[in-house]
């Protein structure tokens, strides 16, 4: 029978925060942070903001506004989906002939736009049913915002990119009313004033702004980026909704100590699984008569106390 190894996952601990703690908190999270955002979309709330950020992207390349988004779902992370990869947000919308996919990625995830371009193929299949006329299939967009540059868009200056497929050698565009990826990566945002951009990318960075900065910030942003679009002061307000209660920053902050405690547990894991290589490759090595030197380079290298190697030598004798 297989010996299964039981886990020593460390219990979380939490403790009752003062109320500095909390108010503390509460302004430093924003829309970037996973469960501020599942609060101000979950349950088909805002969509007509989701329905605004879409247009604010198609405005930029002129291409026509798309319909009210009808419905909206948020897939809440799990912890190792936040710990991992940085995921903030999965949101799905459907509207009249459209779907959405928009996900928030705060971290770097090597293969992101593999994983993007999946998330748009996927969604594809929303309210189409093999069988059904393909004329009739949803228009999709996908919609990525990132805290971090994507690597294939390297050469591209400006913060936002549209995606769409094209004829290989004559370079014509193929299905680019139907179908289109947007990246936003936040950090090109450094690289740019609001003035000093083009006018139809005014809109997404009044978005941009009030998602990446901190609830306490919010103020001091709408001004200095004189944001009057009523949808970004809407979202602005939002934010400050989700975050109100002091339940939700007390299990926010619950939350952090989970992953803090996971993250611990996963570098101990870690570690251990690193000495146990480290251990097998010395006593390899003393099987096999290395010279003292190198064994005790090894030794120091992996971490390994005297006393352990004492222990692993004897292993090597009895072998």
């Amino acid at each position: 029978m297989e010996q299964v190894e039981i886990l020593d996952i460390p219990k979380h601990q939490y403790r009752q925060y003062t109320r500095r703690e909390i108010d503390e908190a509460r302004g430093n999270l924003s829309l970037m942070n996973d469960r501020v955002f599942m609060v101000a979309f979950e349950k088909n709330k805002n969509n007509h903001i989701i329905t605004g950020l879409v247009n604010a992207l198609r405005i930029i390349h002129d291409v026509t506004p798309i319909p009210q988004i009808q419905s909206t779902t948020v897939q809440e992370p799990s912890l190792a989906d936040i710990l991992g990869r940085g995921m903030v947000a999965d949101l799905t919308g459907l509207g009249l002939q459209i779907n959405i996919a928009l996900e928030a990625q705060r971290k770097i995830q090597e293969g992101y736009a593999v994983r993007a371009t999946l998330s748009s193929s996927n969604i594809m299949r929303h309210q189409f049913e093999t069988g059904n006329d393909y004329a009739e299939a949803p228009d999709v967009i996908g919609i990525n915002i990132l805290g971090f540059r994507l690597p294939e868009l390297k050469n591209n200056l400006m913060f936002c990119s549209r995606i769409i497929r094209a004829e290989y050698d004559t370079k014509e565009t193929f299905l680019a009313d139907k179908y289109s990826d947007y990246y936003v990566e936040i950090p090109k945002m450094n690289n740019w004033t609001k003035e000093t951009l083009p006018e139809q990318y005014h809109e997404i960075w009044d978005y941009c702004s009030v998602m990446q900065a901190k609830i306490k910030d919010h103020g001091k942003v709408i001004q200095m980026q004189a944001i009057t679009n009523p949808a970004v002061l809407e979202l602005a307000g939002e934010a400050q909704k989700a975050v109100a209660p002091n339940d939700f920053v007390n299990a926010t902050l619950n939350r952090k100590s989970e992953m803090e405690q996971l993250s611990d547990y996963i570098r101990m894991q870690q570690r251990k699984a690193a000495e146990k290589t480290a251990e097998e490759m010395i006593l390899a090595a003393l099987r096999s008569n290395f010279a003292t030197t190198a064994i005790e380079t090894m030794r120091q290298s992996a971490g390994i106390t005297e006393a352990r190697l004492d222990e692993l030598k004897k292993q090597a004798q009895m072998a």
